[in-house]
């Protein structure tokens, strides 16, 4: 959808430069060109400004499974499975997500391990890249085979980097981090959807 917003502000540039045409004003073309340098900024505001957490979550798959927000355990389907073994964490629990019984990311509640079920809204996604599972997430086509600079190109300019951590903080406090090692490759992508209130 981001990408048929920017065609169609790029398309309606290369009209306005055609509909100038040979016998038109040049007073005209550079009221057209202002006009279309306006529009590129904008794209270039657009594409700076915070996602929503849903927003974001349509932009990031697991095993081919489209996320939204909010999301439960209940809207992944079939192949999917948790973990038989929930432990507690500093916001409520942790448990384990498989498919096709191969682990892909671990799955945060804000429930204590008893209450995890199938309906339980999903708090934040944690995902440690591993020689099996590199290719499992991906957001917006950036998976952890790819080295950073290629987050940017398909997600924008982070809200915050420091050089290891890329952060892209939602208008609605959610949050995605990818964090970076020396050597180029991704050590973990982690997805807040529901932080926690103060």
């Amino acid at each position: 959808m981001r990408k048929n917003r920017f065609l169609s502000v790029f398309l309606a540039a290369g009209i306005a430069f055609t509909m100038t045409g040979c016998g038109s004003k040049s007073s005209d073309s550079s009221a057209k060109s202002d006009s279309a340098v306006k529009s590129e900024s904008a794209v270039k505001e657009e594409s700076s400004s915070a996602y929503t957490t849903a927003a974001l979550a349509e932009k990031i798959s697991i095993c081919g499974k489209q996320l939204k927000s909010p999301l439960t355990f209940a809207d992944f389907g079939e192949g999917f499975k948790l973990d038989s073994y929930a432990q507690e964490s500093t916001t409520g629990a942790m448990i384990d997500l498989f498919y096709n019984n191969e682990l892909v990311c671990t799955l945060d509640y804000h429930c204590t391990p008893d209450e995890i079920n199938d309906n339980q809204k999903i708090a934040g996604i944690y995902f440690t890249p591993n020689d099996f599972n590199r290719d499992k997430i991906s957001v917006n086509g950036f998976t952890a085979n790819d080295k950073i600079e290629v987050l940017e190109e398909k997600l924008g300019t982070p809200t915050a980097s420091n050089k290891t951590v890329y952060t892209y903080d939602t208008s609605d406090n959610g949050k995605l981090e990818v964090i970076d090692m020396p050597d180029g490759s991704i050590h973990s992508i982690v997805f807040i959807m529901e932080p926690i209130e103060k």
